[in-house]
């Protein structure tokens, strides 16, 4: 028995009446044969015991019997399981992380014959597990092949070690950033404790006062490194040798040759020139070495234009320039080496920024979209999202600022507490007035822009109000981040209407296409691109730069809408163009009903701001998304807009 199907079957013990087979593929991620002959096998092993299993056509398969006869009989598979080895899991996760331990970082041959016998599942399971591997690890390397026998990847050193990098990191979280437990799905406990006490443990002078999440990925690459010396195999040096001066120079150089003379010391591995050149490389891309230390004036230019750019599309004189100036010129130098390296740094905050500024961001890769033909790099959502969060706190400054109020009912010796930690979250122009329950219905209310109740649900007020908790954990930051930027971040650089004047002025009904069918997401944005092209909108690079944004990042809503788009030097002129469909398709990780692309070319950026909050407007509730749709032509959506 292995763990699957011990879970399946005390699924079905619990199960009151028939399941289907297809229902229990779906839930297992396996096929309905594979299902069966789960079955099979469960049949076989509780033979003697009480309880019947029955199959029963068009209507699944149901367990019957008394309770303590299943309680046995569960009993029995347990113990089956526990005779066998612990390696064959039930989840497809655990599936992929064993096969990319065995194919990427061991290099071990693999056939699919031998991987479905050993997981029980079926050829096309494990075809669909390396396509999902594929769909991570294949941005920066050739990916894992078949030929209908076996399973190779066919890189080179660099690129099998970016692979296995990418893979960890991708499939982690920030909960998970210290946990031995999931570092040994991959590699030794011996080599990770190693590992551990440089990166996370010491943390050394060199890392001090860098980011944990920048920290794992260095440390996943370090241990990917290490695992691969460890079986003889090394990076190759660079034929170039003044390419090979200019990356060992300064203190990322230091830094390697520490580390590894660390690690060889305490696990006896050797490295090589080719692996300290490799190291040291790394290690500056992520800020640790001579790029943080100086900066070109190539870099003063481009920092200097991406700032000019987002003043464009917000409208506004970024007050503190010299600071944001500072802040990009140390982050894009390291984000452009990391990218152009295929290196991934996942930013925890990423779905807070997409959710609750989802204008800005869109702006923010607007603004940077030029640095992928300077640079020959392709951005990702977490690496705008960074340079997203220096914008927030930059253009929020010039937003005039209005009161906070904080009620606190009881909880006297935590005001202190949670006034500075409110204090810390909130921009640093926020003024606020403090006062207790008793006293609240003396204060006067006229320039308050947002009441904060601590311990408090509600207050009968005109003032939005929020409640938080005296404790104030990660969800009431988030309810006091929302409710700030509802209450006095939007409200101030909105329109002040509801209607959509420049999209008005820019929609185009010949573009605006009703009830289509569409089997998938790639068929819907080539349905859109199809027609851009047709009306002379966009040239031949659009639908390729379409298609790499969605596969570095999602453009979904979670009101059911999505936004895809592409970079502006791909555009010919002005166009957006609606897709209402008549069924939802599976867009990522939510159905979408409606996708608008809009298509707005370098000449015209001055309107980019404000049509994008005119999307955004238009789609970003499901109530609004779902009007929409429930409409029946273009006229009536048209009224709707021009109202």
């Amino acid at each position: 028995m292995n763990k699957r199907q011990v879970d399946l079957f005390n699924y079905l013990c619990g199960a009151k009446d028939y399941v289907p087979a297809k229902v229990l593929a779906q839930q297992y991620q396996v096929s309905s044969k594979t299902i069966y002959k789960d079955i099979d096998d469960i049949t076989e092993a509780v033979s003697e015991s009480n309880i019947q299993i029955q199959k029963k056509p068009r209507a699944g398969i149901k367990v019957s019997g008394k309770d303590k006869d299943k309680v046995k009989a569960m009993n029995i598979i347990a113990n089956l399981q526990e005779r066998q080895s612990d390696e064959i899991g039930t989840s497809p996760a655990e599936r992929r992380a064993v096969m990319v331990k065995a194919i990427l970082l061991q290099g071990r041959q693999q056939t699919l014959k031998q991987l479905s016998e050993h997981w029980l599942v079926s050829k096309t399971s494990i075809l669909n597990d390396i396509a999902w591997i594929n769909d991570i690890i294949a941005i920066n390397s050739p990916g894992i092949e078949s030929d209908g026998i076996s399973l190779e990847f066919k890189g080179n050193e660099e690129q099998r070690q970016t692979a296995v990098t990418t893979f960890v990191v991708d499939n982690t979280d920030v909960k998970l950033l210290s946990s031995d437990n999931y570092l040994k799905q991959f590699f030794d406990p011996k080599v990770i404790r190693t590992l551990s006490d440089y990166f996370v443990k010491n943390q050394t002078e060199w890392f001090e006062n860098v980011p944990a999440y920048y920290r794992f990925a260095l440390q996943i690459l370090t241990l990917v490194q290490t695992a691969r010396a460890a079986l003889g195999h090394h990076i190759q040096l660079r034929s170039s040798q003044n390419d090979y001066e200019t990356s060992l120079s300064g203190d990322s150089a230091e830094v390697a040759t520490n580390l590894f003379k660390a690690i060889s010391k305490q696990l006896q591995i050797t490295f090589t020139q080719g692996d300290l050149d490799w190291l040291a490389r790394n290690l500056s891309a992520y800020r640790i070495g001579p790029i943080a230390n100086g900066i070109s004036a190539q870099w003063e230019a481009t920092v200097q234009e991406m700032i000019t750019r987002m003043e464009s599309l917000q409208e506004v004189k970024i007050p503190g320039r010299k600071l944001l100036r500072h802040q990009l010129m140390f982050h894009l130098p390291a984000m452009v080496l990391r990218l152009q390296k295929g290196l991934i740094v996942r930013n925890p905050l990423l779905g807070d920024i997409k959710s609750q500024y989802p204008e800005l961001f869109g702006m923010t890769w607007y603004a940077m979209s030029f640095l992928e033909d300077r640079y020959r790099i392709e951005l990702n959502d977490d690496e705008v999202s960074f340079v997203t969060i220096y914008f927030h706190i930059a253009i929020n400054q010039v937003i005039t600022s209005r009161n906070v109020l904080i009620v606190f009912n009881q909880h006297g010796e935590l005001r202190d507490y949670v006034k500075s930690q409110i204090r810390m979250l909130l921009p640093q122009n926020t003024k606020y007035t403090t006062a207790s329950l008793g006293s609240f219905s003396q204060i006067d209310l006229t320039r308050i822009g947002l009441i904060v109740g601590v311990n408090l649900k509600s207050l009968i007020t005109s003032v939005p109000f929020v409640g938080i908790s005296p404790l104030f954990d990660a969800n009431d930051q988030t309810k006091l981040m929302k409710a700030y930027a509802d209450a006095l971040v939007k409200p101030q650089s909105s329109q002040g209407t509801v209607h959509f004047p420049i999209l008005r002025r820019s929609i185009d009904p010949a573009l605006v296409f009703w009830k289509e069918r569409m089997p998938n997401k790639q068929d819907a944005l080539n349905f859109l691109v199809d027609r851009l092209e047709a009306a002379g909108k966009v040239n031949t690079e659009f639908r390729s730069s379409i298609f790499r944004r969605e596969r570095l990042g999602t453009t979904e809503l979670d009101s059911g809408a999505a936004l895809p788009h592409a970079v502006p030097n791909t555009v010919k002129s002005l166009g957006i163009a609606f897709l209402i469909l008549k069924k939802p398709v599976h867009w990522n990780s939510i159905p979408v009903s409606i996708v608008v692309l809009a298509c707005v070319p370098e000449a015209q950026v001055n309107i980019y701001r404000d049509l994008v909050m005119d999307i955004y407007r238009l789609v970003q509730n499901r109530q609004m998304v779902q009007m929409i749709v429930g409409l029946n032509n273009t006229d009536q959506f048209l009224d709707l807009i021009n109202q």
